[in-house]
């Protein structure tokens, strides 16, 4: 049984985890997984907005990753990963990224590098979206300088849509795209054994 961990369970793995539950219906490969989900933050009304994230109006004020654990029958802990409770993902073979900030990034790519852990890390910000592969041909030394050597960069936290697109009520679906191509595009392809692309995907819209 493949054991998979979802970190964060927001804008873009909200929909992810949704995405993976209907394509292990589809091919019948639910009794074949174990998921986990890793989220401490609760639903909020700007999470709503346009159905920017995969939550409803019952669900203001309750924690995410409860909330889509109960939906979709998986399990949950409502805790942020850190460098404090890392071991809580020992037993997971495939780590699925949706964080809003480069240091936690940096630190759940370190760790799949230094225990040799698949992960797949989905990001978007207003049209632009991207997938990230882990690479056995690439190590720490290769991300920490094209993705985390800005130091501006890094004490931001992300967010999927755009300021002034949240102020103009112009919300985008990159994370809603970028969830369905990261699932059913690329991981779908690890678990029906084939062999996934280990390359980088980038696009604007």
């Amino acid at each position: 049984m493949k054991k998979i961990a979802f970190i964060g369970c927001g804008g873009i793995n909200s929909w992810a985890i949704k995405d993976l539950h209907n394509e292990l219906k589809v091919y019948e490969k639910d009794e074949m997984v174990y998921v986990k989900l890793f989220d401490n933050d609760v639903v909020e009304e700007k999470n709503l907005l346009r159905q920017n994230q995969n939550f409803k109006v019952e669900d203001l004020m309750m924690e995410k990753a409860e909330v889509l654990g109960k939906r979709y029958n998986y399990d949950y802990e409502c805790v942020f990963i850190t460098n404090e409770n890392l071991n809580l993902l020992d037993t997971f073979d495939d780590i699925i990224i949706g964080v809003d900030s480069h240091k936690v990034r940096q630190m759940l790519y370190q760790y799949c590098l230094d225990n040799n852990k698949y992960f797949l890390d989905m990001r978007t910000q207003g049209r632009q979206f991207s997938a990230h592969v882990k690479d056995s041909k690439k190590d720490m030394e290769y991300y920490n300088k094209k993705y985390f050597s800005n130091p501006k960069v890094m004490e931001r936290k992300g967010s999927c849509q755009l300021t002034q697109d949240i102020e103009n009520d112009n919300l985008q679906r990159g994370n809603y795209i970028i969830a369905r191509f990261g699932i059913s595009g690329l991981y779908l392809l690890r678990l029906k054994g084939e062999q996934p692309a280990t390359y980088e995907y980038r696009f604007i819209i």
